[in-house]
């Protein structure tokens, strides 16, 4: 994992995550069900995330930029990135289209450079 890319990508979404401001909302079907759950609602915002997209933006910086000081073989670390991405990818397509947008240049560069 290149450290440059990792702190790069992790600027980017903590960004994006908790500081990004947009008047575009792009709506999703299960809004219905999401902006029911205080925690998982996204629309009063001005980033459209929600507190649980916020928390990822804090967590997932801590992961991109540790995981290139691991002792883990390469190869199980792979693995627990293409887990964490692909959760998260799968999540915020699942919860919040903002989200899904603002995450998919890390996730399509991380999967051409990783």
């Amino acid at each position: 994992m290149n450290l440059y890319l990792s702190f790069f990508l992790s600027i980017y979404i903590f960004y994006m995550f908790n500081y990004f401001q947009t008047s575009v909302y792009l709506s999703h079907p299960l809004d219905i069900y999401t902006n029911k759950v205080s925690f998982l609602a996204h629309t009063e915002r001005e980033n459209h995330i929600c507190h649980l997209g916020n928390i990822i933006g804090y967590l997932l910086p801590i992961w991109l930029i540790s995981r290139n000081f691991l002792s883990f073989s390469e190869k199980s670390l792979q693995k627990i990135n293409n887990i964490i991405l692909n959760s998260i990818f799968i999540g915020s397509l699942l919860m919040n289209m903002n989200a899904f947008v603002y995450f998919l240049p890390l996730y399509i560069i991380e999967y051409k450079y990783t």
